[in-house]
């Protein structure tokens, strides 16, 4: 069963007309979301059955079930300290599922509170995620917990003194045994990656998870470039990495990966299952990002089924024309290829590109390649023919493997001063099914 805070008739459900008057409700709740406010923070107690397993208290902005969206600060009165005091102090130690998100100013000043909490709970606690300051000891405690697999973290990590001085011993030992999502909130929880490296590296004292993490998420609020690159790198064991960093609010695209960190990025990683770098991608076109970093992630990535990333619509053509050159000199186009299905592009938009030329390349790219996740039309008729290309199965990769040849020969005649005519236009091919002749005439 889940309850959600309430306004003010919260008191005619929780509080007795009088002393002789019984509680109208007995309370037997596993489940509690609560969105606290001033209003109903003085009754928050009253739910916290002892057989609750799941408990989200927060103060971000709600979203009603009918999608309307309560207005909300995140700021709380004076008086919300010492109640959330006593809620924190009430909560049963056999949680599954914790998470305490609560509006600024609260962080610090409720950190005994939560890190006694923590210092406290048991093996059953498999999901923690706050905002508030925890103490080292309950960090530490949080790292030899048996089963905890979620955690979401916005401050940084201890120093390894203060670490060993609370309880982790100066030899080879185990920590966070079952974590298997790190979420890493802010710039200051960043510093948590250094430290799974260096443990992985055996410059600490112990080992960590970082070896076999799968999930990684990351949400920060300066632009990310290479330096981040450089710090996944070492964790080899992922298989998610969702750095979500949107472009709303920003002049420029707020993803400034380079090809090259891509390429990093995918050889390091070959397990990446799921990636996306930088959340939705936008129509700013000022990120370096070009499509060789799908033809990497695509060659070096083979199990990847999901892919979110910013890459430079400006001159799509000329970066087409170059990546279809280097992937036959270079004998990709024949490459295993990932499995991925749907390549998301959002409001990024092909403007005045060549449809055949993008339809060939994206083909190469990503073979299984069927539907594109956009609010712009202009992908519709990319999507159209690399769909046929699909389709007619073996001759479609024969028809781009052509184009790609044709492509390097008139690469080779423009360098020598050749006359040069159109590479795909150059590309003659007689198919005898009337699906596959409607196809050729896309390219002419």
């Amino acid at each position: 069963m889940r309850e959600w805070g309430l306004s003010n008739e919260i008191t005619r459900l929780v509080v007795p007309a009088s002393a002789r008057t019984p509680p109208v409700l007995r309370l037997h709740l596993q489940e509690l979301n609560w969105w606290l406010n001033e209003t109903n923070v003085s009754f928050l107690h009253k739910f916290l059955s002892p057989n609750l397993t799941e408990i989200n208290i927060t103060t971000n902005t709600f979203v009603r079930p009918d999608e309307t969206v309560y207005p909300w600060n995140g700021e709380l009165p004076e008086d919300v300290v010492p109640k959330m005091r006593l809620v924190i102090k009430t909560l049963p130690p056999s949680l599954q599922s914790l998470s305490i998100h609560l509006g600024s100013g609260l962080e610090a000043r409720l950190t005994e509170e939560i890190s006694a909490l923590i210092s406290g709970s048991g093996e059953s606690l498999q999901e923690f995620s706050t905002n508030l300051v925890l103490s080292t000891r309950a960090i530490v405690h949080l790292m030899k917990l048996p089963n905890l697999r979620i955690w979401t973290i916005k401050q940084g990590p201890p120093q390894v003194t203060d670490l060993i001085h609370h309880g982790v011993p100066d030899g080879v030992t185990s920590l966070f045994p079952s974590l298997n999502i790190l979420n890493i909130r802010g710039e200051a929880a960043l510093e948590w990656l250094s430290l799974f490296e260096a443990a992985n590296n055996g410059t600490l004292p112990w080992t960590m998870a970082g070896g076999s993490l799968p999930v990684l998420s990351y949400n920060p609020t300066l632009p990310i470039d290479s330096p981040l690159v450089t710090r996944i790198l070492p964790f080899a064991g992922l298989t998610d990495v969702l750095i979500e960093m949107g472009c709303l609010m920003r002049p420029t695209c707020a993803s400034k990966f380079t090809d090259q960190d891509v390429e990093r990025l995918a050889i390091a990683l070959p397990r990446l299952e799921v990636l996306t770098l930088g959340g939705w991608p936008c129509r700013r076109d000022t990120c370096p990002t070009t499509v060789r970093s799908l033809l990497s992630l695509s060659v070096h990535c083979t199990k990847l089924r999901h892919l979110n990333i910013h890459f430079r619509m400006a001159n799509l053509r000329g970066d087409m024309l170059d990546l279809l050159n280097y992937a036959y000199l270079q004998g990709l186009q024949s490459k295993p290829k990932c499995p991925l299905e749907t390549l998301v592009v959002w409001e990024m938009c092909p403007e005045s590109a060549d449809d055949a030329l993008i339809s060939i390349g994206m083909f190469m790219i990503f073979p299984s390649l069927v539907k594109f996740s956009t609010r712009s039309p202009a992908w519709a008729k990319v999507e159209v023919t690399v769909k046929a290309l699909r389709q007619i199965g073996e001759q479609g990769t024969i028809m781009t493997e052509t184009i790609m040849r044709n492509l390097n020969e008139a690469r080779e005649q423009a360098e020598s001063g050749s006359p040069v005519r159109s590479a795909v236009s150059n590309t003659r091919l007689s198919f005898g099914l009337s699906r596959e002749r409607d196809l050729t005439r896309t390219f002419y």
